[in-house]
């Protein structure tokens, strides 16, 4: 932090202000590491996109804040999940909470898949471990950028098989696996209606019915617990 200010702003013409980096616009990133050769990497890495411009860097959870407070808010944040001052899952959660329009990619050294699911409660639309291929990123970016979500799938498949001792759960019906689908798309209650033919008020419904079959309490959650049975890919 200097003079109050993050790290690191980064300034580019190729911005598009007001957008929220769509197919066909520039898709703004912040990162955050505390580690600075791992930062730097990371934009490195972000600058030999095309479609990617890098407006910030952070080195702790406080700077993250200050870096989408800031007059260029990122459409994506890079984040580290073990950061000083705030930890990553707690900035995701202030994100999500405070400024839905930032999705957050979690990144993490350790392959716990716990953790990746902490991670998506936490509201982030991306988990992956810090050894992921970078084109493997750069399309993480893309996809989350556009409103998708995308998670480690062997992290998925790994919990999926750790047997936790639970009661069997509720079955899913195949309209209802149909609006998961969607809903792990990031698609809306009315894009979701749009698509199958029925009401918001009905896509309302069957979310209601998916939240309490599944035992979660909100959209990420749901979405976690459904990767963790493989009932969504």
């Amino acid at each position: 932090m200097r003079d109050g200010r993050p790290l690191a702003q980064h300034r580019s013409r190729r911005s598009t202000p007001g957008g929220r980096g769509p197919v066909g616009e520039v898709i703004r990133v912040g990162v955050a590491d505390d580690h600075p050769f791992a930062r730097e990497g990371l934009v490195q890495l972000l600058r030999t996109a095309d479609d990617v411009v890098v407006v910030g860097e952070a080195a702790d959870g406080r700077e993250v804040l200050d870096l989408v407070e800031a007059e260029e808010e990122p459409d994506v944040v890079l984040l580290d999940v073990r950061m000083p001052k705030i930890d990553g899952l707690e900035v995701a959660r202030r994100l999500s909470r405070e400024h839905p329009a930032v999705k957050v990619i979690l990144l993490s050294a350790y392959d716990d898949p716990r953790q990746m699911v902490e991670a998506v409660r936490a509201g982030a639309r991306g988990y992956a471990l810090k050894d992921v291929d970078g084109d493997e990123l750069l399309d993480m970016v893309r996809v989350v950028a556009n409103g998708g979500m995308v998670i480690d799938l062997t992290l998925v498949e790994r919990l999926a098989g750790q047997g936790f001792d639970e009661p069997s759960p509720e079955a899913l019906t195949e309209e209802e696996l149909r609006i998961l689908r969607l809903l792990a798309a990031g698609r809306t209650n009315p894009e979701i209606g749009e698509e199958l033919g029925m009401t918001t008020r009905s896509v309302r419904y069957h979310l209601d019915r998916i939240f309490r079959k599944l035992g979660a309490s909100d959209r990420t959650a749901a979405v976690a617990e459904a990767l963790r049975r493989h009932l969504i890919e």
